[in-house]
Parts: structure tokens; sequence; C-alpha cells
């Protein structure tokens, strides 16, 4: 049986681990645009709170990096 590339499991670690957070960033920024549209009075709370959220989801793929780069 052939052995696989460390690096190329990594590489696919983290390939699959960015997918979740860049989905999940363009739905907060799209929700973000969607709602300052219908109300932009509340444009600066609405745009805070998506800034922690995208903080939020970015958490996910650091956390990603940090087990594949914490392992042999």
């Amino acid at each position: 049986m052939a052995e696989i590339d460390p690096a190329f499991i990594k590489g696919l670690t983290i390939a699959l681990g960015a997918i979740g957070p860049a989905i999940g960033l363009g739905l907060v920024g799209s929700a973000a645009v969607r709602s300052v549209g219908r109300n932009p009075e509340a444009q600066s709370k609405i745009l805070t709170m998506a800034l922690i959220m995208a903080g939020l989801v970015d958490a996910i793929m650091v956390f990603v990096l940090l087990i594949v780069f914490s392992t042999n």
C-alpha cells in the first residue's frame, strides 16, 4: 500500500477546515449588508455585531491552523 505524504494531509486538512469559515463569513457579510439596506439607521450596531461574528467565525480557522501545525 502506498504511503500518503503528511504534507498532503496537512494541506487537505487546511483546505477542508477553511470551507466552513469561508461560507460563514459570506453569510455574515450578506446578512449585514441586507440588514443595513433594510434599516440604515441601525448601521453602526449592525456592523459592530457583524464584525464580532466575523471574528468568532475566523476563530474556527485559527483553531484548524493550530491543530495542523501542532501535530507532527
